[in-house]
């Protein structure tokens, strides 16, 4: 097979970058929509930087695509896929090592990305172009106990403030503050004395949890607990669940607790250091 032709993601307009997003991503483990709506929010709040992010199109189908988030001298791949019959044809291969030499290029210091633990050539893959695990990420799913409380509802912009204040130091990608800063609604911010969530209702069954905070003289004494509860009576007989980008041991005795059980899928996180005097390898 003759070798990609690889262009910029801007060489495409917005809705055709959508729908090449979920057909590259077709038979994949996790269902990936190809909503206009929920793909602009991806590529705002993970700070994708389009003009970094590279397509592969033939006969006006895009056929393979990795987009590229930008955080100061840090690049994140924050998804790559490629069509189901291009797979393990060397298309995947020839991306990675055009993504280190851009990155490198542009003077990143560091490279990151997520990969689903169970999908083993993307692993291999990652692992061959000098990537290596960084930690194990895991998600929490289940129903809540119920219990009413008078929760506040709040701005996003005062659960943010929570979160830079008290929030855990080196969270993934998805779940920093700065991904956060960029929720619009229909995510939503709660708050019950010193603890602070933000969920966004995703369908009339399931409630994403997509950050939950305590004040840190407060914490260990119920006050995320009673959050929880309280949110669960708010919204009754819902799922519940978080992203499947949570640090292995954080906050596992306390979801535990609230009835969740962690979640079958886990991934893993990357890094390469991009130095500078790296070889490329073909």
């Amino acid at each position: 097979m003759s070798a990609p032709e690889i262009s910029s993601a801007p060489s495409l307009p917005f809705d055709k970058l959508a729908e090449g997003f979920a057909a590259c991503f077709a038979r994949y483990v996790v269902p990936i929509s190809g909503d206009v709506r929920a793909f602009e929010q991806r590529v705002r709040t993970e700070h994708v930087h389009l003009t970094d992010s590279l397509v592969v199109v033939r006969e006006g189908r895009v056929e393979a695509l990795a987009l590229v988030a930008r955080r100061g001298d840090t690049s994140r791949v924050a998804a790559m896929a490629i069509v189901p019959e291009l797979r393990r044809t060397g298309v995947g291969r020839a991306l990675v090592y055009r993504l280190l030499d851009e990155a490198r290029g542009r003077g990143d210091r560091s490279m990151l990305l997520e990969v689903i633990e169970s999908n083993t050539p993307a692993l291999a893959l990652y692992e061959r172009s000098g990537f290596q695990v960084r930690r194990r990420l895991v998600g929490w799913e289940g129903t809540l106990p119920e219990h009413a409380a008078p929760l506040e509802e709040i701005p996003l912009s005062t659960a943010l403030a929570a979160v830079l204040r008290d929030g855990e130091p080196g969270l993934p990608w998805q779940l920093a503050p700065e991904t956060l800063a960029g929720l619009t609604a229909p995510a939503r911010a709660f708050r019950l004395g010193a603890a602070v969530a933000v969920i966004l209702e995703a369908g009339p069954q399931d409630v994403v949890l997509r950050c939950l905070v305590v004040a840190g003289e407060q914490r260990r004494r119920g006050e995320g607990s009673r959050l929880l509860r309280a949110l669960a009576a708010r919204l009754p007989g819902r799922r519940w669940k978080t992203q499947v980008a949570l640090p292995e041991q954080l906050g596992a005795a306390f979801f535990a607790a609230n009835g969740l059980r962690r979640q079958p899928l886990t991934q893993l996180e990357m890094a390469h250091g991009l130095q500078a005097g790296e070889a490329s390898i073909r």
